[in-house]
């Protein structure tokens, strides 16, 4: 009985675990890019008027002229900064907690020390990584490096092929960033290529999304339980 017990309480935290995974840190962004479509638009898979930015040179150039580009994947390193997918999030939020009401507040960004931890981005990636995208440094063909910003289930699935985007001027909290990065790389603090497709994501739709997500797995796993112990009941019976 004891051991029956210690089991379920084990598989109980284990499921609890697993849904706080998938409600945190499930990279949705790639359900709502399925039908960005081809184009010239930010987020979109770059067609054919949209321009390879290859060098450091070209940054200002695609700037003034507001020319729609793209990069081809070169190696990418995590910035420290990271901010929110559905901007519209920020703010204090209430709820209420035993007849108590409580708030919290979250900020646009997160920072995180520089250089970055490993540690430090292995935990935000868990903790945050369902609501906010990290920004990164990519390297150019002329060995120059440009910040980048895009939905960060791209970085996890190891892509070359990134959405159109445009080079804009670096927020503060952008530039206070970058200008600690540029004492190690040959980065302009000043611009960050946006590729990333805001409006696509409402974050109370999504975090719905994501428990759905955890319901179905629930039930999946309860049937397949169910069947297994009756399956067993009559194998018994035999």
């Amino acid at each position: 009985m004891k051991k029956h017990s210690l089991h379920t309480i084990i598989r109980n935290i284990l499921c609890a675990a697993l849904a706080f995974l998938v409600v945190l840190a499930l990279p949705t962004g790639w359900l709502y890019d399925l039908w960005a479509g081809t184009g010239t638009e930010q987020g979109q898979q770059p067609g054919g008027g949209v321009q390879r930015l290859q060098g450091q040179e070209e940054i200002e150039i695609c700037f003034l002229g507001s020319t729609p580009v793209t990069v081809v994947g070169g190696e990418l390193v995590p910035c420290p900064l990271a901010r929110l997918r559905d901007v519209g999030q920020e703010g204090t939020h209430y709820h209420h907690n035993g007849g108590t009401k409580r708030s919290v507040y979250v900020s646009e960004y997160i920072t995180a020390d520089y250089p970055l931890p490993a540690w430090e981005y292995a935990l935000q990636r868990v903790a945050a990584g369902g609501f906010y995208n990290r920004y990164y440094l990519m390297e150019l063909g002329d060995n120059s490096w440009l910040c980048v910003y895009f939905d960060d289930y791209l970085a996890l699935t190891g892509t070359d092929t990134y959405p159109t985007g445009y080079v804009r001027y670096t927020t503060t909290e952008e530039r206070r960033m970058l200008n600690q990065m540029a004492e190690d790389y040959d980065v302009d603090p000043v611009y960050v290529l946006d590729m990333y497709r805001y409006g696509k994501v409402n974050w109370m739709l999504d975090v719905l999304l994501r428990l759905a997500v955890c319901v179905a797995a629930a039930v999946i796993v309860w049937g397949i339980k169910k069947a297994v112990s009756k399956r067993r009941l009559s194998t018994r019976g035999e």
